[in-house]
């Protein structure tokens, strides 16, 4: 099995709770991991360990779902999972304020292509 998600803290404690939704702009990961997106979207429904930023394996996780959607127009599913239920608009404001802090060299437009993930834990019985 192979490692899909390097998680902090707060992160970590999300994905125990039942559900960790990742959400980055496709040229970022592209950027940093060419090929990856493409390979995710093929991954759907596979398992992977999760590991804390110290790299030490905290668990496991499946990736439930994969898709790509735009920041102008967002899925519904990934507002509805990230608490801003049909606000689009309070969703751009939020992530855009939160992309800035980690990335203010680049900006983001409507027509910013971003990819999702939703990953479920898996715990062994």
């Amino acid at each position: 099995m192979k490692i899909g998600l390097y998680l902090d803290t707060v992160s970590m404690h999300i994905l125990n709770r039942g559900l960790f939704v990742s959400c980055e702009p496709v040229d970022n990961i592209e950027r940093f991991q060419p090929g990856l997106v493409d390979e995710r979207l093929a991954e759907v429904g596979n398992y992977y360990l999760v590991c804390d930023m110290q790299k030490e394996i905290q668990g496991k996780a499946k990736l439930v779902d994969a898709f790509i959607t735009t920041f102008g127009d967002p899925n519904p599913i990934i507002l509805k999972h990230m608490g801003f239920e049909n606000n689009v608009e309070k969703f751009k404001k939020e992530y855009a304020g939160l992309f800035k802090t980690q990335f203010p060299e680049d900006s983001l437009i409507d027509e910013t292509e971003l990819f999702v993930c939703f990953y479920e834990p898996i715990h062994d019985s």
